[in-house]
């Protein structure tokens, strides 16, 4: 299918219901746009630059971001499944605000040794992702579902699980100084520790 981007730079633009399924798209600049409803599934983007960019209701499920760039970006409500973000700028220590991830899917991801400081991933969907040596630092977490995500050698200082679940977590694999975690789901930051728990009430007496 033929690119619907035939320039190689757009600003302040909005576009809604742009199919891009399959579609190779190669070194065009974003500024400023929207994107509403639009598919990228299984698309092919190659050397893109997305800066200040907002993505609602999309679909990126299964597409390649080889070198793209996103600086300032808030995606809502999109499906972004089975991407690996090591291929992105992501994978460059900077001190800019990267990506933002508002009630988005997120399963199956990789976000191997990425530096996320300050990140949002909240309200999202985040089966079986891959945080290996990331830094996620700062980062507001609060109320994602985490089922089955691997955290090891992840930074998690000062980071926010407030209302996050299904999380597996070991306090000493990762770093989760003054990181803020709710009951009852914080339990489980206790099975990664060598103790034996006893219920007082099963003591006799």
């Amino acid at each position: 299918m033929k690119s619907p981007f035939p320039n190689t730079e757009y600003n302040n633009e909005q576009f809604k219901s742009i199919d891009c399924r399959s579609t190779e798209v190669q070194s065009v600049e974003f500024n400023e746009c929207k994107f509403n409803r639009c598919t990228f599934r299984e698309a092919v983007l190659i050397g893109c630059k997305f800066h200040n960019c907002t993505f609602l209701d999309c679909d990126f499920s299964l597409s390649k971001l080889n070198d793209c760039l996103f600086t300032e970006i808030v995606f809502k409500n999109c499906q972004l499944i089975g991407i690996n973000w090591t291929e992105t700028s992501l994978a460059k220590k900077n001190f800019l605000k990267t990506v933002d991830f508002l009630k988005c899917a997120l399963n199956y991801s990789t976000f191997t040794g990425l530096h996320l400081s300050k990140i949002q991933m909240i309200d999202c969907i985040a089966h079986s992702v891959d945080f290996t040596d990331a830094d996620l630092s700062l980062a507001d977490c609060s109320r994602t579902d985490f089922n089955e995500s691997r955290f090891h050698n992840t930074n998690l200082s000062e980071s926010n699980f407030t209302d996050a679940t299904n999380y597996s977590i070991s306090v000493i694999d990762n770093n989760v100084k003054k990181a803020k975690f709710s009951l009852p789901e914080a339990m489980s930051l206790l099975y990664s520790l060598d103790i034996v728990l006893s219920d007082s009430s099963d003591r006799a007496e």
